[in-house]
């Protein structure tokens, strides 16, 4: 596969080859994080900053060569992203058939991002506002390891599957993952569906949704001083291992003259052994475009799981200078139940709240290129 993908850039590098960025940079306040308030420079928040080269070479007889190699970088620091990976976000090549499809193999993106995440207009506004804990995967997930099939579209409708090798020498299926997607555009409307089921993983219930209790299991209790807790599953450890993980969600949108109205809804069941818990999410979103360069976004997330609730409010304003310079300024609220402590964002973005309310505010530059 290394020579392949070799093979694939020298031909790209002397036809098509695009190089393409974001750069997302601004300013974070979050008024209650272990009981203090915050302000911090976040960039790469709303829109992961990135370094892409994209390219294709067509092969005669409607078949393409393609690859696709993107970095992520933090802007503050100039490291890089995804736990240092040269290309943590994507890094695959493969073949595309006008009539067949497209068939690819490396590191890429499972079918929720490609289906569902346009539908997360709370997200969109703010990137706090994504689903509790990212437990759905919706602000976008890779697999590595993955081979990903995706059909032409027939009338609008499109369909994927994709299957991720856990390359483990004891069993075939151990830590494997496997997606499937499918939607459907016709003018103003579009739906999408997606399934992702995760073998052997990790999850870390306190830092990713503040809760006490997982599965049935203590996940962390209160500290001897103000404000402090003891999470029993740390980001720096190994995490509360599950033995499978599944996703099911589906969302649509329809675009009216100025408004784009967007709903979806997620299903994420958790198993281990004999037990296992899912967590639900209900979410409503929309855009109004305002005359000019203005546009406003907004969401509201209804989440459930176990015996806890979670309530989000967001809203957004967002000011275009041009086609690849924006502006926005953004404002989320959550409320949890009583018992578990606020946690905004797609997980480990913030530490959570001493309380069950936690409320975030950004203002923010994004450039692309």
């Amino acid at each position: 596969m290394g020579a392949a993908a070799a093979i694939c850039f020298s031909a790209q590098a002397q036809s098509s080859v695009t190089i393409y960025g974001i750069i997302d940079a601004g300013l974070t306040y979050i008024d209650n994080e272990r009981g203090f308030s915050e302000y911090r420079f976040a960039d790469g928040a709303n829109y992961g900053n990135r370094l892409g080269f994209r390219g294709a070479e067509d092969l005669g007889g409607g078949l393409r060569a393609l690859f696709n190699l993107e970095m992520g970088f933090n802007l503050k620091n100039g490291t890089l992203a995804q736990g240092g990976r040269g290309f943590g976000r994507q890094a695959w090549v493969g073949l595309e058939s006008a009539a067949l499809g497209t068939l690819t193999a490396g590191r890429q993106y499972d079918f929720v991002r490609d289906y569902l995440t346009q539908f997360n207009y709370g997200g969109f506004a703010s990137v706090y506002a994504g689903h509790q804990g990212d437990y759905d995967r919706i602000s976008g997930k890779q697999m590595d390891n993955s081979v990903k099939y995706q059909s032409p579209s027939f009338g609008g409708f499109t369909f994927g599957a994709m299957y991720a090798f856990g390359e483990q020498i004891d069993a075939f299926k151990k830590k494997s993952q496997f997606s499937l997607g499918s939607g459907y555009k016709n003018g103003a409307l579009n739906i999408g569906a997606a399934y992702v089921r995760i073998n052997d993983t990790t999850v870390f219930p306190f830092a990713q949704t503040g809760v006490y209790s997982f599965m049935g299991l203590p996940s962390a209790a209160r500290g001897p001083g103000p404000n402090t807790v003891v999470d029993f599953y740390p980001v720096t450890g190994a995490g509360f291992t599950v033995d499978k993980q599944e996703v099911a969600g589906i969302g649509a949108s329809y675009r009216f003259e100025k408004f784009l109205l967007a709903a979806n809804t997620t299903a994420t069941k958790f198993t281990k052994g004999a037990s296992s818990t899912t967590q639900n999410v209900y979410e409503l979103g929309g855009m109004y475009f305002l005359d000019g360069p203005w546009a406003l976004v907004g969401g509201y997330q209804h989440v459930t799981m176990e015996d806890d609730k979670w309530n989000q409010y967001t809203g957004a304003v967002r000011y275009s200078f041009s086609k690849r310079t924006t502006f926005y300024a953004s404002v989320s609220y959550l409320r949890s139940s009583p018992t578990v402590n606020a946690s905004q964002g797609a997980a480990f973005y913030m530490q959570p709240s001493s309380d069950n309310t936690q409320t975030t505010y950004r203002v923010a530059l994004v450039h692309s290129f």
